[in-house]
């Protein structure tokens, strides 16, 4: 059976061959034969209801003036050949449902309780934010705290001249604690008990030693600091309100603190 030449024009259009038609026959040239066009009133070839892929766009070609059959035949192939196809008119097109928000549920893990990150109001416990050194000497226990802004080797140095001004000899510096160990403070272990407890940790080291405390926990309540201090260290010989690096920046809490020094350790 002979393909129709529109629908033949049509594939060899998509594989990249083009064909063109005389404007008037050529000298010595055979007849064309009579190619099969469908219809104008014959359904469409189910072959152009489907939306080819883009092809890319050719030069347009002068058309001809042709009347009659020809009309008909050169509407047939532009029908296959558009790179388009119109949507059917009348047809409603189906709305995209909106897109319902999921609820993720946060869960804590397995072993962590709720009561140890957050109370019953749904705020953290109260949180100790502490950078401590540690100076001992024969007699003493020097605990300040540290600052980040001042000299290290200025704060060290300052406390050791302490010691050694009220009759310590074997200075040497300790240990730091950083308080919160975690960064996330909803971790289980930063809290105000787990500080207690490792300074009553760290007192095991201290024996018969009277503790000096320079600007520990200036920032809480009197209540609060006796309860975390005074049971995890005990009774401190002198407890003053300034660091270290407050010290070495106001020669008044010097004297201040000598006065405290003289009359609880002797000098």
């Amino acid at each position: 059976m002979m393909m129709p030449e529109a629908e033949r024009q049509f594939y060899l259009g998509k594989a990249g061959i083009h064909l063109w038609y005389a404007r008037k026959a050529l000298p010595g040239a055979a007849p064309s034969p009579e190619f099969a066009f469908p219809e104008k009133d014959e359904p469409e070839l189910e072959a152009a209801a489907i939306a080819p892929p883009p092809v890319p766009a050719r030069p347009s070609v002068p058309q001809r003036k042709v009347d009659g059959v020809g009309k008909d035949r050169i509407a047939g192939i532009q029908a296959l050949m558009a790179d388009d196809t119109p949507e059917p008119a009348g047809v409603p097109v189906p709305e995209k449902a909106p897109e319902t928000p999921v609820a993720v549920e946060s869960k804590a893990p397995a072993d962590e309780s709720p009561e140890k990150t957050v109370d019953a109001a749904g705020e953290l416990p109260r949180q100790i934010h502490a950078h401590l050194g540690f100076w001992f000497s024969e007699q003493l226990v020097l605990i300040s705290g540290v600052s980040d802004e001042a000299s290290t080797r200025l704060q060290d140095t300052l406390a050791k001249n302490i010691l050694a001004a009220v009759g310590e000899t074997r200075i040497e510096k300790g240990r730091e604690l950083r308080w919160p160990v975690f960064g996330n403070l909803r971790v289980p272990g930063n809290s105000a008990d787990c500080f207690r407890d490792t300074l009553h940790f760290l007192a095991n080291d201290f024996g018969a030693r009277k503790v000096v405390l320079l600007g520990v926990l200036t920032n809480d309540s009197p209540t609060e600091r006796a309860v975390l201090l005074d049971d995890a260290l005990g009774d401190a010989a002198v407890d003053f309100s300034h660091t270290l690096a407050e010290l070495a920046a106001v020669p008044a809490y010097k004297r201040e603190l000598w006065q405290q020094l003289k009359s609880a350790v002797g000098g």
